[in-house]
């Protein structure tokens, strides 16, 4: 089973090197990825919805609120 796992292994690898050793190809997966990682992090930055949205907005103005509070205290004293 070893044997045949590392001729599997070797196989794969050597079918992508052939595979990307055509420039066009290349590009076809830098392509795919580079929109995957888009779409990936575009869901990240901002929730779907408008409910959340604001509530995230509002967190975020919340707790810099209350750093801007703590840093004038600590100025004050």
């Amino acid at each position: 089973m070893g044997k045949i796992g590392k001729i599997i292994g070797v196989a794969g690898a050597v079918a992508g090197v052939v595979y990307l050793a055509n420039s066009d190809n290349r590009e076809k997966i830098k392509q795919q990825f580079t929109k995957f990682n888009e779409s990936y992090l575009k869901g990240l930055a901002k929730p779907s919805e408008a409910e959340d949205a604001k509530m995230v907005d509002e967190g975020a103005m919340t707790s810099v609120q209350y750093y801007n509070d703590v840093q004038e205290k600590s100025d004050d004293e």
